[in-house]
């Protein structure tokens, strides 16, 4: 058992990109699906966010004390009193506050959890995980209909060519956002927060793990995708953005970008809807192998 220090909440401090080779060796030793544990999101949104970090008895800390969220703790599991006591250094600091991300396994394993939280699912805050060669074979009737855009797309524009983003590509893919970002509700703060995250990752481009492809039409911009690894097995995909003028371009980009990570990585997650109707249709029409969930603990 692990004595949770009571003094932690004092103990934390901004998280920084001094401190990225000591989250990536976390990240590699207790390796998860969920995107939240994601070095490229931890370095992007967790800027955004204004992430705070401790190291304890060999366990990450990530807390945000704005928003009021613990993340589930990197490193061997702790037991529900002793995460409860966390919580509770954390509730100093911000009263309201709750751990996220808990891993499905840790509540099926941990038949006391009950006695120190409630414990809540939202499906909003659900990964999507594709088999990669799904997305690149697109096979069966339910997937027909993007395959025949794909078709389309390469019969309208036969001269379209791929890149892969390099450094130098910062501000054309800046202006292209900004460009989709016009197109879409500019009230809406998640994309206002998305927008913010992906100005991170491409102003970090050569420090994180991230890579990415930009599709053309003759020479003009008409996608991009940007990803980065998971876990040795699964790549995540963080931002994906098209000109909807252009018939197919939301289909190709998937598809070339699923087509790229093939032959590393078996799966791909592709984040989750936020209970955003439109984007939940259009992630399971893709028909996803299934979804990871994300539990919330709120103490008792």
């Amino acid at each position: 058992m692990a004595q949770v220090d009571k003094t932690i909440d004092q103990k934390l401090k901004p998280l920084t990109f001094e401190e990225l080779d000591l989250v990536s060796d976390f990240m590699a030793r207790y390796p998860d699906e969920n995107c939240d544990f994601n070095i490229t999101i931890l370095f992007s949104w967790g800027m955004y966010y204004q992430i705070e970090y401790a190291i304890h008895c060999d366990r990450l800390i990530l807390f945000n004390p704005k928003y009021a969220f613990l993340l589930f703790p990197v490193g061997e599991w702790l037991t529900a009193e002793e995460l409860h006591t966390l919580n509770n250094c954390c509730k100093k600091i911000n009263k309201k506050a709750d751990i996220l991300v808990v891993p499905e396994e840790y509540v099926q394993n941990t038949p006391n959890l009950s006695e120190y939280f409630t414990i809540e699912t939202n499906e909003d805050w659900n990964d999507y995980v594709y088999l990669t060669e799904n997305l690149v074979n697109l096979s069966g009737k339910k997937l027909a209909k993007k395959k025949n855009l794909i078709a389309q797309f390469k019969t309208n524009y036969p001269k379209y060519r791929l890149e892969k983003i390099e450094p130098k590509d910062t501000q054309e893919i800046m202006e292209f956002s900004l460009f989709w970002k016009s197109t879409h509700d500019s009230d809406d703060s998640n994309l206002e927060a998305e927008f913010e995250a992906m100005k991170y990752v491409l102003n970090n481009w050569e420090k994180l793990p991230c890579q990415g492809i930009k599709l053309y039409v003759e020479d003009k911009l008409v996608a991009f995708s940007v990803f980065s690894p998971q876990t040795t097995e699964m790549a995540t995909v963080h931002f994906e953005k098209y000109d909807m003028s252009i018939k197919g371009a939301g289909q190709m980009i998937n598809y070339e970008t699923a087509k790229y990570l093939l032959p590393d990585f078996k799966y791909i997650n592709r984040e989750q809807d936020m209970g955003h109707e439109g984007i939940r249709q259009a992630k399971r029409s893709y028909q996803p192998l299934r979804q990871v969930p994300a539990y919330r603990l709120k103490s008792k």
